[in-house]
């Protein structure tokens, strides 16, 4: 694996991490805004992934490790998509238990 490969891997997790932390940066916009910019993010990750995919099984002009970067992209944003839904499920729970009064 090249140093670019590495490189591009790290930037795909360093985008997982800015998708999950979209909302610091986001706010005066609303949740479902963000909500919304966080599923399009993923959801064109993969895309991509499928796509180029589909070229390489075709014999089109792409490299195998372009097909892995592009996987390994969309899952650490899953990923990271994952932990964010948990965190924010944890975190209204614990809202929805506090006694107020």
């Amino acid at each position: 694996m090249s140093i670019g490969a590495v490189q591009g891997v790290a930037h795909a997790a360093a985008g997982a991490a800015q998708t999950a932390g979209a909302a610091g940066k986001n706010a005066g916009a609303t949740f479902s805004q963000i909500l919304n910019q966080a599923v399009s993010q993923v959801t064109g990750a993969q895309t991509q992934a499928n796509q180029l995919l589909a070229q390489y099984a075709i014999g089109g002009p792409v490299t195998l490790e372009q097909v892995m970067l592009a996987t390994s992209k969309a899952e650490l944003m899953v990923e990271a998509a994952g932990a964010v839904t948990t965190r924010a499920l944890t975190a209204y729970q614990s809202l929805m238990q506090t006694n107020i009064g």
